[in-house]
């Protein structure tokens, strides 16, 4: 993103959080990024479309660093609890945008999507290995446990109930241990050290 666009992503996020709406009109943005009208309308486009290309930028670029992170582990468990943990550290490093997260990660289909696509490809990748043991539970539903677990997690350090560290090794050992896997190797596996996630493009 270049700097301006930046300054627009970063003001509707405060925008989107401050309204709680995914709304907001093209006089609130140009006033809050403080750019001019026809800036707004050269690098946004439509209004409507607004919250979903926040939505891609946003959470795109947090894919692409914490997928970096862990291209080295071919463990589909320790990839999602790595992952969970990832997202609870960007809310703690970010509180903007982890109260976006948190606001509309649940309700707002084009985040949800987002934030459980690449869990539900490591519980894909776990059920074909073997790896965990879900019964008749179906993907999406486990992918449902993930982002909601994730996001209270995120909701907890944002309000300062726990850490970071805290909230996001209990969540991971608590779905790992949801998921069939033994409560001694889920805790290790939550509290091993985190993969360096790498700046930002």
């Amino acid at each position: 993103m270049t700097t301006t666009d930046d300054r627009i992503v970063t003001a509707a996020v405060r925008l989107f959080v401050e309204k709680g709406t995914t709304q907001v009109t093209i006089s609130e943005l140009a006033q809050e990024a403080n750019v001019a009208r026809g800036t707004l309308y050269r690098n946004v486009g439509s209004m409507d479309d607004l919250f979903d290309r926040v939505v891609g930028e946003v959470t795109a670029d947090l894919h692409r660093r914490v997928s970096a992170s862990f291209a080295t582990i071919d463990d589909s468990a320790t990839r999602l609890a790595t992952g969970i943990r990832m997202w609870v550290r960007y809310a703690h490093e970010n509180p903007q945008l982890g109260r976006f997260a948190v606001k509309f990660g649940l309700g707002e289909e084009t985040l949800r999507s987002w934030m459980t696509g690449p869990p539900s490809s490591d519980v894909d990748a776990g059920v074909a290995a073997g790896r965990y043991q879900l019964g008749e539970v179906g993907v999406d539903s486990v992918a449902s446990l993930v982002l909601g677990a994730t996001v209270s997690a995120m909701w907890m350090v944002l309000e300062g109930h726990q850490t970071w560290r805290e909230a996001g090794s209990s969540t991971a050992e608590l779905v790992l241990r949801a998921l069939g896997i033994d409560a001694e190797e889920a805790h290790r596996i939550a509290t091993d050290p985190l993969p360096v996630l790498p700046a930002t493009a």
